[in-house]
């Protein structure tokens, strides 16, 4: 009773707070455009401080805006030369003129952090036309405010915007603001976002294409409904068509540009779509002549289907409600289901940008479909309930799947073959460190994911297996590599970063400037001592070794609270194993923390590497060995290496009825 007078009694006040708010929605829209681009820049300037970020794509697209403001060649980098565009111009991968636009402000702040907030900002204000579409359309400000933040909670936006930088962000404002402009007949306004929506990517005139069909079909109905002569409703087809015709032409030109500037993309680029064809002709023509191939690749795997029923969802189903609208987002729909590369249809890379706008579009007249009575002063409770539970559903999308709800603090996360969450902040501050070791004009060769940190210069180079087949030699006077990346073992083609870095170990053309934590500098014909030192460490428990005749069981005696526990009743066998991670040269320590529950057992304790097939060091530890059962106790292993070796250490029972419990390994370099 006290709860349902206490309601009674707020009810004016809430009613006074939303009537100041709708009265203050046109500039209160500001607000969480504001909090928006200011959280994801702190956050995406951090990924990127944390490594990340990678030369795919915020590298790349720094290099090359970099060399335009500092060289004499435009939009030079040097990632793709040996993949397909000798040239090293952007364009000629991707037809995204609209680089030379963010030039002005990235000459100011050079910097790739600059990229990022550029891109939360961008993304963030495309929320503006929406609420702009929504109030006019709705005609209810307080449910336009509610669109609009729905945009700006959705977990697919999430992803686009803290995945590096891409230039598919640009489309939802453009879009946004084209389809405003062109609804109020203000085809004037509307031109400079069409025009600068045809510069982001060769795709974009197919989205263009898609906007003026939407408007050409709706022409066409409200002429054929209303009572307007033919000749009135044949002016108004006559600028969709045009501009249906721009699109086209502007594909055709973008296609043109790329192949001109780069030869080996003839015909266009079929992107991900080759097993249809080697460019955009041969696609369209292999699937004009399969449908039933088609239709039955547009429909597996089944993430496909999560995907459209997750972007849907995100608006709460309503753009099912506005089938006309729906033409908007279908072409690149079309387009993602038919190839097999599932960052298309997943909602944590930059492509679901290419149907953000276009979705609330279709939510804003799905919702007025539903509910045509949705104007001032004929709001019923089911409308307000809709619209709180858009709100609501994206914020509890957000909670549970956007890569900044839960998953992001805790050790998973919501995108695939993304880097781990957890971080070794000292070994960030020490490769860091590394980094600034390296003269500002020297070149350098890299990983993956350091790459952004050393792109702003002429020669930056990804450590490539095709350098090495340069008659001259490997072209960089610094090879920066971190044993502990994840993408060290990332390969393009043929071999991984880290065996290239053993061919030029062998070669002994380099020479170790700095060995920090795993960290290492290498420095083209230097024959002197390390002159920066910080002993490799690390420490393995259940999270980076993997069990195999163990299992993880909880065990609050335990550091995290969970251990490797053997199976006494198939104890015989390996254990554990793991962590294949890579270590400098030097002598180490290997500590394993360890409790027996019974007292006899025969246990094998090693260091392997090569899959195992060669043994580093090994120790036998039996029962007695142990002062007393269910007692953690350590047990170290020393041993030496004289390359960077990747390490797998192994605990192997070799008696029946035994239970050994490790709780975590611990890998110290004693020596270099």
């Amino acid at each position: 009773m006290q709860l349902k007078k206490n309601l009674e009694t707020a009810k004016p006040y809430v009613k006074s707070l939303l009537a100041r708010i709708e009265k203050d929605a046109d500039r209160l829209i500001l607000v969480p455009i504001l909090v928006y681009t200011i959280f994801f820049s702190a956050y995406t300037c951090y990924m990127h401080y944390t490594f990340r970020t990678y030369a795919w794509d915020l590298g790349i697209i720094t290099q090359s805006l970099w060399t335009t403001v500092n060289t004499d060649k435009m939009l030079f980098s040097t990632l793709e030369v040996f993949y397909g565009n000798p040239s090293g111009n952007f364009l000629g991968v991707h037809f995204s003129p609209i680089l030379l636009l963010i030039l002005p402000v990235y000459y100011l702040f050079q910097s790739p952090e600059t990229l990022l907030i550029f891109q939360s900002f961008i993304l963030a204000i495309a929320a503006l036309p929406l609420y702009w579409i929504a109030r006019d359309k709705l005609q209810n400000k307080l449910f336009a405010l509610a669109f609009a933040t729905a945009y700006l909670l959705n977990p697919a936006l999430h992803g686009v915007n803290t995945f590096d930088f891409h230039l598919e962000i640009f489309t939802p404002v453009f879009i946004l603001f084209a389809f405003y402009y062109i609804d109020k007949g203000k085809w004037l306004k509307a031109i400079p976002f069409i025009i600068l929506e045809l510069t982001t990517l060769e795709f974009a005139p197919l989205l263009i294409l898609s906007l003026g069909f939407y408007f050409f079909l709706k022409k066409l109905r409200d002429g054929f409904s209303g009572q307007q002569s033919k000749l009135k409703t044949a002016k108004k087809l006559v600028p969709c068509i045009t501009l249906m015709l721009v699109a086209v032409f502007s594909f055709y030109l973008s296609l043109y540009v790329i192949e001109t500037i780069n030869p080996l993309k003839t015909g266009g680029a079929p992107g991900r779509w080759e097993y249809w064809g080697s460019n955009v002709f041969e696609v369209a023509s292999n699937v004009i002549h399969n449908p039933i191939e088609a239709l039955t690749i547009l429909v597996t795997p089944l993430e496909k289907a999560y995907f459209i029923i997750f972007l849907c969802a995100s608006a709460l189903f309503l753009p099912l409600f506005a089938p006309l609208e729906l033409i908007m987002w279908i072409p690149w729909l079309i387009f993602a289901m038919l190839t097999d590369y599932s960052p298309y249809y997943q909602p944590y890379y930059q492509y679901s940008a290419f149907v953000m706008g276009q979705i609330f579009i279709a939510a804003i007249y799905g919702f007025r479909t539903l509910y045509p009575s949705s104007i001032r002063n004929k709001i019923s409770n089911r409308h307000k309930k809709v619209v709180l539970g858009l709100v609501v559903s994206n914020l509890l999308l957000l909670a549970t799947i956007s890569p900044i709800g839960i998953p992001a603090f805790t050790e998973r996360t919501p995108r695939p073959y993304s880097i781990s969450t957890v971080f070794d902040s000292d070994h960030i501050e020490q490769l860091h460190r590394a980094i600034n070791l390296i003269p500002a004009n020297a070149s350098v060769a890299t990983l993956w994911d350091t790459f952004p940190h050393v792109c702003q210069r002429s020669d930056a180079y990804f450590l490539d297996l095709y350098f090495l087949e340069i008659p001259e030699g490997y072209p960089a006077e610094y090879i920066l590599i971190d044993m502990k990346s994840p993408t060290l073992k990332m390969r393009i083609y043929g071999i991984t970063p880290a065996e290239v870095l053993l061919r030029l170990l062998e070669n002994k053309e380099y020479g170790i400037v700095a060995s920090l934590d795993g960290v290492m500098l290498l420095k083209r014909n230097y024959q002197g001592p390390i002159e920066y030192y910080e002993p490799q460490k690390g420490t393995f428990n259940y999270k980076k070794l993997v069990p195999s005749h163990g299992k993880i069981t909880w065990d609050y005696t335990g550091t995290s609270k969970k251990v490797i526990s053997g199976d006494p009743q198939d104890s015989i066998g390996t254990t554990w194993f793991g962590p294949y991670q890579y270590f400098t040269a030097g002598t180490y320590m290997a500590t394993f923390r360890m409790k027996a529950m019974n007292e006899t057992c025969r246990l094998l304790l090693d260091v392997v590497t090569e899959q195992g097939t060669k043994i580093i060091a090994l120790r036998s530890i039996y029962g007695n060995d142990f002062e007393q059962t269910n007692k953690w106790q350590e047990f170290s292993l020393n041993f030496e290496i004289d390359k960077p070796t990747e390490l797998e250490l192994r605990g192997r029972c070799f008696t029946n009825n035994t239970q050994i419990v490790l709780d975590y390994i611990t890998v110290k370099q004693l020596q270099h």
